[in-house]
């Protein structure tokens, strides 16, 4: 295990200093049909960023980028990292200026980068038009590797960028209520792959991985990835196909041994009918994290995909809170999200702003190297969110138990207070999700005249389950307190989900609060 020092370090250096550093013709990104050593994807990223510059894009520019989950965007990201402009990441579900100006945040790209107009698909890419600031045109985006190059220009250009500078901004999903644009630098995702890989290499220090990505490129998961593999020398393949089926068979045909995802995305996986026509014995883990699962699912996808599971906990905020360590034994790896950072200083508070004591509940508050550098635009919410001593409030309610692994117990903005007694939505939940017919559940709340609020819950039955409301209450009966039963409880096909594959807390929310 590396000391803290050498870790400081490795956090602050860029991602193109680690590109730089890795072997020439070792692969570096991959799909079904094509590769790219780090030496390719080097020279593309250097010739792309001097491109960029010529047409105007600046260290500190911001550029409005439909972010697509493809090799495209691999090489585009690399190429503003170069320059030091500011990426704003935007879901490719809608075209780039609507998606900024829905977001209601003060922010004017400089330029524009998209590919819109002339493929559709989340996963498209080719036909890549930068534009200015009023969404004019000013040239196409190639990937070719302009004659005479050297990287004597981008050594250069990207001698003046730092890894604490600026350099991407995420809007938050908004599954919890409004949507934020988080500033984040290089070191908020490089931390999070050097103090990881302790917990993720764990026992398998001399692993050398293959990563797949599934996850959405707009969102803090999908570049923690990216940050992943180009810090820890992974190979990485951005499947042109990322169904569940085509990711059995991409593990099969291409050997990976680590996939990052959502229970949801791996729960898919494992009740996938293309699963016994598969090898998947190459696997080594699956960080898991962005939406709740309970410890029969993840005993479920780790004996079905052959696997471990790591359980994750972070936020765009933060991407990196707490994980579970690869060697540590099941009970260890399901009991919560694992352990803090080894490079972290969290601790939990009470209501009055004081240390509580192990086993009891309270906000989860986080200062790392990984923490945001603020929310554009926006220093009275920065404020409300990082202290003066620079800790982050996540909202998050949690509790360590007596061998230091964090549970969280639910959002403050989760309590549901009814008739004066104060319920946790998230406890709830996980009382539902232990039931083997539940695939997955969101408690919300109900306005109520007398209780003030009741809660509510959203349920999806398991494969192969057929179940009512008056069974589900019914099993739920001696698990549940009476305040906490839910007062409705809705059985549905799909629950509705964000763009990241995390249940839709505001939809849900609002299909119980109706008029």
């Amino acid at each position: 295990m590396r000391s803290r020092e050498e870790k400081e370090k490795l956090c602050n250096i860029c991602w193109y200093e680690y590109l730089k550093s890795r072997l020439r013709d070792k692969r570096f990104l991959f799909t079904e049909n094509k590769e790219w050593t780090a030496g390719e994807t080097v020279d593309i990223a250097e010739s792309l960023a001097e491109k960029l510059y010529d047409h105007g894009v600046r260290k500190g520019s911001l550029v409005g980028f439909r972010t697509t989950r493809c090799t495209d965007t691999v090489f585009i990201m690399i190429a503003l990292h170069i320059i030091g402009a500011v990426s704003v990441l935007t879901d490719a579900h809608s075209p780039v200026k609507d998606y900024i100006d829905a977001s209601k945040v003060d922010i004017a790209p400089d330029f524009y980068i998209t590919n819109e107009d002339a493929c559709g698909g989340i996963d498209a890419g080719g036909n890549w038009i930068l534009r200015d600031g009023s969404f004019a045109d000013i040239c196409l985006v190639t990937f070719d590797v302009s004659a005479g190059h050297t990287d004597a220009w981008a050594r250069e250009t990207a001698s003046h960028v730092s890894a604490s500078d600026p350099t991407m901004i995420i809007f938050t999903s908004g599954s919890t209520g409004k949507s934020k644009a988080v500033l984040l630098s290089q070191k908020n995702h490089i931390s999070h792959a050097v103090d990881g890989s302790d917990l993720y290499n764990s026992g398998r220090e001399d692993a050398k991985d293959t990563a797949i990505l599934v996850l959405p490129l707009h969102h803090i998961f999908g570049v923690g990835v990216i940050s992943n593999s180009i810090a820890l020398d992974f190979s990485l393949m951005v499947p042109e196909d990322a169904s569940p089926e085509a990711t059995l068979r991409n593990i099969d045909r291409f050997k990976i041994t680590v996939i990052y995802g959502v229970p949801t995305y791996l729960l898919a996986m494992a009740e996938s009918d293309e699963l016994s026509r598969h090898d998947l014995s190459s696997m080594a883990y699956a960080l898991i994290s962005g939406g709740p699962s309970s410890a029969a699912q993840a005993k479920f996808i780790e004996k079905k995909l052959g696997l471990r599971i790591i359980q994750g906990y972070g936020m765009t905020e933060c991407l990196a809170i707490a994980a579970t360590p690869f060697d540590a034994s099941y009970e260890y790896r399901t009991a919560g999200v694992g352990i803090f950072f080894p490079m972290n200083e969290s601790y939990i508070i009470d209501e009055n702003g004081n240390p509580v004591h192990q086993g009891e509940e309270g906000e989860i508050l986080v200062r790392s190297n990984c923490l945001m550098l603020g929310y554009y635009n926006d220093p009275e919410e920065t404020a409300k969110a990082v202290d003066g001593k620079g800790y982050l409030h996540t909202g998050d309610i949690g509790y360590q138990d007596k061998e230091g692994i964090l549970h969280i117990s639910g959002r403050k903005k989760d309590i549901i207070i009814r008739g004066g007694n104060n319920l946790s939505a998230g406890k709830i939940e996980e009382t539902i999700m232990s039931l083997p017919c539940v695939h997955q559940a969101v408690v919300a709340a109900r306005k109520d005249e007398v209780l003030g609020e009741v809660p509510c819950a959203a349920v999806m039955p398991a494969k192969g389950y057929a179940v009512s409301e008056n069974e589900l209450r019914a099993a739920l009966e001696g698990k549940l307190t009476k305040p906490e039963m839910p007062v409705e409880i809705r059985i549905l096909d799909e629950l509705p989900l964000t763009s990241s594959g995390k249940a839709d807390r505001v939809r849900i929310k609002e299909m119980f609060n109706y008029e």
